[in-house]
């Protein structure tokens, strides 16, 4: 039954960390003759541009050290079993005992409706999730569940408000990969964050709500200690983002984590922390997500007008229409598709080594290749959408529903992995 269940993870998902690794499993049993739960996971990752394949996998190396056994005859066998299965294209070992896998543009495009579930689908494989919580650092807010988040304004000074924002990524983190009672992995997208919302839409606004603390909110502004008055400059979410952008935990002072961006800010000094540009990672990775949540809504009202709505459900239906293929494998989509497909694996790699800049650094990452694709199709001022009423009779319903589930997942991913860093993902452009 493990088999089957491992089939249906692969035809389901599609070329999803969790679907590649399930044909890994399912392909290295039938090679190995082991039961599917004796297979370790296949721990898959994109191959370099430039290599044959898609995706690749060291599982064989990895079984041969236990068996004693040759690795590049154990991968030829997986690589065979792996040709046999349903949307691969074709399987080679490469070196010292890798498979390569090239998969269909339809396994890829099924990827999509994965990675709309946000923080579920970062989780990832259980076989990546080795961190372990974190106990809550000292001065950190005291919660049950381990989920909220500290009071930055409340700090003694900046490097004790950065040592809070860095705990509480890295809590929240080891419980995203490891799982806490009560805490709904498997339904919600998102963690709680301080956010100011518009009580007539209930959007997510750009402005902060008010700090926490008396002296912040009543008291004389230059009277306030530094981490209330940082707040007030540039915003609780982007200093989240700052204090967690750099690798080292003590920087030296003066130290960058780029052109501009200190990895200490100060009130007096906030670097291009403080701008609303893309020289600013903090506000490229919260507009990339508000522009896809808009973009949604442009692509409905233009489909709309267009008489080419799709059905309700269709975004998320299985993408093996040609029209819907075509789209999400065109270069750029394809490279927001690899973009998505790499989120949980670095998600393990910040909770393994407790740094969350990983995380960070993933997320500047996704956003630029969201904002690359949606450059490709005019969505950049939200007037068409890439669909104007002119062309979107033209344009086949299974088109108008793999973009609009294209920006979906990079949405519902961005604001996840925000989440897990405590700031807040603006839905209002």
């Amino acid at each position: 039954m493990i088999v089957d269940a491992l089939a249906g993870l692969w035809r389901e998902e599609g070329a999803t960390p969790l679907g590649v690794d399930a044909l890994l499993r399912s392909a290295a049993a039938g090679a190995a003759g082991l039961a599917p739960e004796a297979v370790p996971g296949a721990e898959p990752y994109r191959v370099p541009a430039g290599r044959p394949g898609d995706y690749a996998t060291a599982l064989a190396q990895r079984l041969a050290r236990r068996a004693g056994g040759d690795p590049r005859t154990l991968a030829a066998g997986i690589a065979a079993e792996a040709r046999r299965r349903p949307d691969v294209l074709d399987a080679r070992v490469e070196g010292n005992g890798f498979v390569n896998l090239t998969v269909t543009g339809t396994a890829r495009a099924r990827s999509v409706r994965a990675a709309v579930r946000g923080l579920p689908y970062l989780r990832g494989p259980a076989t990546l999730r080795t961190a372990a919580p974190a106990p809550p650092a000292a001065g950190a807010a005291a919660a049950d569940d381990g989920i909220a988040l500290s009071d930055l304004s409340a700090a003694a000074d900046l490097p004790a408000a950065r040592r809070l924002a860095r705990d509480d990524a890295r809590r929240r983190i080891a419980l995203a990969l490891t799982g806490h009672p009560g805490v709904g992995l498997d339904a919600a997208a998102v963690w709680p964050v301080r956010a100011h919302l518009d009580p007539g839409t209930g959007d997510v606004t750009w402005r902060d709500p008010p700090p926490d603390t008396a002296a912040a909110v009543g008291g004389d502004a230059a009277s306030a200690a530094e981490p209330a008055r940082l707040l007030a400059v540039i915003g609780e979410a982007t200093a989240r983002i700052a204090f967690c952008r750099s690798a080292a935990e003590r920087p030296r002072a003066g130290e960058l984590t780029g052109p501009g961006l200190p990895a200490l800010p100060t009130p007096e000094h906030p670097g291009a922390w403080a701008r609303q540009t893309d020289a600013n990672p903090a506000f490229g990775i919260r507009y990339a997500h508000a522009h896809a949540v808009r973009s949604r809504e442009w692509i409905a009202d233009a489909a709309r007008a267009a008489g080419a709505e799709p059905p309700p459900g269709a975004p998320f239906a299985a993408f093996d229409a040609p029209a819907a293929v075509a789209v999400l494998t065109a270069p750029p989509a394809a490279a927001l598709l690899g973009a998505l497909f790499d989120g949980p694996g670095h998600l393990a790699g910040a909770g393994r080594r407790r740094e969350p800049h990983i995380l960070v650094r993933y997320l500047e990452g996704l956003a630029a290749a969201y904002h690359d694709w949606r450059e490709t199709w005019g969505t950049s001022t939200g007037e068409h959408a890439g669909t104007t009423a002119h062309d979107a009779g033209r344009c086949c319903r299974d088109t108008i529903a793999a973009r609009s589930a294209l920006c979906a997942a990079a949405a519902a991913v961005l604001a996840a992995g925000l989440s897990l860093l405590g700031a807040a993902a603006p839905t209002r452009l």
